[in-house]
């Protein structure tokens, strides 16, 4: 019998290169919050110091007590399935959580957002109590038009109160609760300063009214630009912020311990060994490729495996890390670039400039960059061992001397992200 074949039986068994290393699949395939069932998130996620900080929290909140958190990292740094695993946690428990990613924009489009993603959930809800559900619907009654009063009519510290007085309501009737806002950049990033500042009133006043709900938790993810700007135009509304968790870039033990767990995920039965990868090979795309950042870390990965196993390739060595790293260069750049624009502040870029744009990418010496940006040689140095920690930039000593130059691999992002391209350069050069 002939079988005649359609065009998805190739894409089918697509993943069917992959069983030279034992593997169902890429492991490395699946990066975004968004794209992992809880299940896969508990099975591959790695335990670190935030998650105990996260942990000791939510006991706090499970045994009676309120928390605010802040979740403070850069692109791909893993905020987001931590929130996810929060608000997991305690569903598991029978609690109500809520959670929304705030968009930028007027104060009024925030305040909708915020009630829609509290107050739907609650009417639709029918094993809350009656009462609870009346109480919500008057609330949206009161808010789902909000984005068409004239603005001498909004009164943003209304509406943080409001908002937590709903949350106090969930607690009298015994509810553990959670809010979580996701994507906080967003309100900086897409906002002029003016709209910031009043939004910015709502999440005091909720915050300030917030405090001492039993059994109820606020989560906030943000970059580390979004919430270094949100301490300098409304420093209120931080210092209502109780516990700040960052997330650093991540070191080889963690990196190695992320392969493992994700190449065992897909494997048939665990093992210890890291084939076809080492921790040699794994310490080198961490360091130089991925900087310390998780997503990034799987997206080199998965490009990488993916070249090796077309190639059987038995293990992975330097020349297949390179062959890799160019099959994924666009979207390694893409990746890079939006981690940049997250990160940088307008300090940073005013820093960078010099060093790409006038030093050639470095070396350069601290105190004779202070000079030339006539800033005091501490806030400099403050900046730079910044930008070292993040990986973006080597540090070398010799001695009393600190010089530091852009990562190489970096150069050519940065140079774009900051308009310093060899074109743009040249047309600078000609106006000036």
């Amino acid at each position: 019998m002939v079988v005649s074949l359609s065009i998805y039986d190739d894409l089918l068994s697509g993943d069917e290169y992959l069983k030279e290393y034992n593997l169902k699949r890429n492991p490395f395939d699946k990066i975004s919050a968004e794209s992992m069932t809880s299940e896969e998130i508990k099975e591959m996620h790695v335990v670190t110091a935030a998650d105990k900080k996260i942990a000791t929290n939510l006991s706090t909140i499970i045994g009676g007590g309120s928390a605010t958190v802040a979740l403070i990292g850069e692109y791909g740094s893993g905020k987001s399935i931590r929130a996810s695993s929060i608000a997991e946690t305690l569903k598991n428990k029978g609690a109500l959580v809520f959670y929304t990613k705030l968009p930028g924009g007027a104060p009024g489009i925030v305040t909708y957002a915020l009630f829609e993603s509290v107050c739907i959930p609650i009417i639709n809800n029918k094993d809350v109590p009656e009462e609870l559900q009346e109480y919500a619907s008057k609330l949206w009654d009161e808010f789902r038009e909000i984005n068409s009063l004239p603005e001498t009519k909004f009164k943003p510290y209304e509406a943080g109160q409001k908002l937590a007085g709903l949350f106090h309501e969930i607690s009298d009737k015994g509810f553990t609760s959670g809010l979580v806002i996701d994507e906080f950049e967003e309100i900086i990033e897409a906002s002029i300063q003016r709209e910031v500042r009043k939004t910015f009133e709502i999440l005091r006043e909720y915050l300030s009214h917030a405090v001492g709900i039993s059994k109820h938790i606020t989560v906030i993810c943000s970059t580390p630009n979004a919430w270094a700007s949100l301490k300098e135009i409304h420093p209120a509304v931080a210092t209502r912020i109780h516990v700040e968790i960052e997330f650093k870039p991540v070191n080889e033990q963690i990196a190695v311990e992320i392969v493992r767990k994700r190449l065992n995920a897909f494997r048939p039965t665990k093992q210890k060994d890291l084939s076809p990868f080492t921790e040699e090979i794994i310490h080198t795309v961490n360091k130089q490729y991925a900087t310390g950042n998780p997503r990034m870390l799987l997206l080199v990965l998965r490009s990488i495996l993916d070249v090796a196993a077309h190639a059987k390739v038995k293990e992975i060595d330097q020349q297949t890390i390179e062959k890799g790293v160019e099959f994924a260069r666009e979207k390694l750049k893409d990746a890079q670039s939006e981690r940049i624009k997250q990160i940088l502040t307008p300090k940073m870029r005013d820093i960078l400039e010099i060093i790409i744009g006038e030093k050639e990418g470095g070396p350069v010496i601290g105190t004779a960059l202070a000079d030339e940006l006539g800033m005091d040689q501490g806030n400099l140095s403050r900046y730079l061992n910044q930008m070292a920690a993040l990986n973006f930039l080597n540090k070398h000593r010799d001695g009393r001397i600190v010089s530091y130059e852009i990562k190489p691999e970096l150069r050519l992002i940065f140079a774009e992200e900051l308009g310093l391209t060899q074109d743009k350069q040249a047309e600078k050069n000609e106006e000036e």
